[in-house]
């Protein structure tokens, strides 16, 4: 699929701070803010239980380690994006089991100059969570209404594995890597859409080269604990490979208060609500976890915000803020690198109206009303790119896996 203009120069833009361009498409005719919450979300399975594409085997890990000649000192190297002083750090130095240094802190800021070891190491972990929690928490969004799950009907979800064409030669690295990607509908594969839904994993391959094959793996409707529940986890790691990395954003659902769901051969209703600092923590170590048993690595991905927003207002309010800082506070506690898609987004659409937002990145259903939750193709590709090359996204963790971003 070829990538919207729009996309094209929200990535060149970086997604600064104070957010890109606004988006340039006509202004929908629908409410914006005021529109009922996803109502795109089925409960098709969106390839989470096939095969395609998981059998692969062989040893294979990540690309090299890129770190400096000293960088590795202790578990935690010092590195991290920005490396300490001389040539200790290294964007990409390897360290402890899983070479993710000080991925997502700040690294040298707070260590010596020079020093390499644990101790930059060390302080740079707590990166991932030195901006501010957001403190705003959206009305809007906490409705039973606006976070109903995704699990209506929706369009065809793709069941083949993204990217589980054979990789091609390239020339930049010779080392064949997998990326597993586990997510809600927000993330899911859709092909024959007639409203042009997408999730950003279905496009994520686009922004790598081809030796990092990207398996999505996403279902519509799960939470953080679903997803464990249901066999989903578990079908990837029986496959993942040692240096394969798995791509894990939820959230969206976790916060419902009113949604059950019930497993197979069984008649339990089980609440979606996964309270953020506790079960929703719990829940993300368990993928932390067994990725580390299979000598793989997890990146956190924080949950996009919704279309939640008055008309003539620029920006989107941001509901799901207390999951993305969850994420983000987790993240360092467990070297595990964190991808903050939800302040990208927030930051992107920063100058962008309501109904601007709404007609050109969210999804607008077939009576033309936005749907707050879920995203259109243009949305969903520039959200890929933010998770591959944004100013937090894959290419700046300093890990193996960001040599392999185009």
């Amino acid at each position: 699929m070829r990538i919207h203009a729009l996309a094209i120069a929200a990535l060149l833009a970086g997604c600064s701070s104070s957010g890109s361009a606004p988006i340039t498409h006509p202004d929908a005719s629908g409410t914006g803010g005021t529109a009922a919450a996803g109502t795109g979300g089925a409960t098709g399975t969106g390839g989470a239980t096939s095969s395609g594409g998981m059998t692969s085997s062989g040893g294979t890990s990540g690309p090299p380690s890129t770190g400096g000649a000293t960088g590795t000192g202790g578990d935690l190297p010092t590195g991290g994006n920005s490396g300490t002083g001389g040539n200790t750090g290294g964007s990409g130095a390897a360290g402890g089991n899983r070479g993710t240094g000080g991925t997502t802190g700040t690294g040298g800021t707070s260590g010596p100059t020079g020093t390499g070891g644990g101790s930059g190491g060390t302080s740079g972990t707590g990166g991932s969570t030195t901006s501010a929690p957001d403190a705003s928490v959206d009305a809007r969004d906490a409705t039973a209404a606006d976070r109903a799950p995704d699990t209506l009907a929706q369009d065809t979800r793709d069941t083949r594995d993204a990217g589980a064409d054979a990789p091609g030669a390239d020339t930049t690295t010779t080392t064949t890597v997998t990326v597993y990607v586990a997510g809600d509908s927000t993330v899911s594969t859709y092909t024959g859409s007639s409203i042009h839904q997408a999730g950003w994993g279905q496009f994520l391959q686009d922004y790598f080269i081809t030796n990092a094959k990207i398996v999505n793996k996403a279902v519509g409707g799960m939470t953080s604990r679903h997803f464990i529940e249901a066999g989903y986890l578990d079908a990837i790691i029986a496959v993942i490979k040692p240096g394969d990395y798995l791509l894990v954003q939820f959230g969206t659902n976790d916060g419902n208060t009113t949604a059950t769901y019930t497993l197979s051969g069984s008649t339990t209703a089980i609440p979606y609500y996964l309270e953020p600092q506790t079960d929703f923590k719990t829940y993300l170590t368990k993928y932390v976890d067994a990725t580390n048993a299979k000598s793989a690595t997890t990146i956190f991905v924080t949950p996009p915000p919704r279309h939640s927003c008055n008309a003539g207002e620029t920006g989107v309010r941001n509901g799901l803020a207390a999951y993305a800082t969850a994420m983000k506070e987790l993240g360092p506690t467990l070297n595990t690198p964190v991808v903050d898609l939800n302040a990208m987004v927030i930051a992107y659409l920063a100058s962008v109206t309501c109904e601007t937002s709404g007609s050109t990145f969210y999804l607008v259903k077939a009576d033309g009303t936005i749907d707050s939750t879920h995203f259109q193709e243009t949305g969903a590709n520039i959200m890929a790119g933010l998770v591959a090359k944004g100013t937090t996204g894959v290419s700046t963790l300093g890990i193996p896996l960001s040599a392999y971003v185009k």
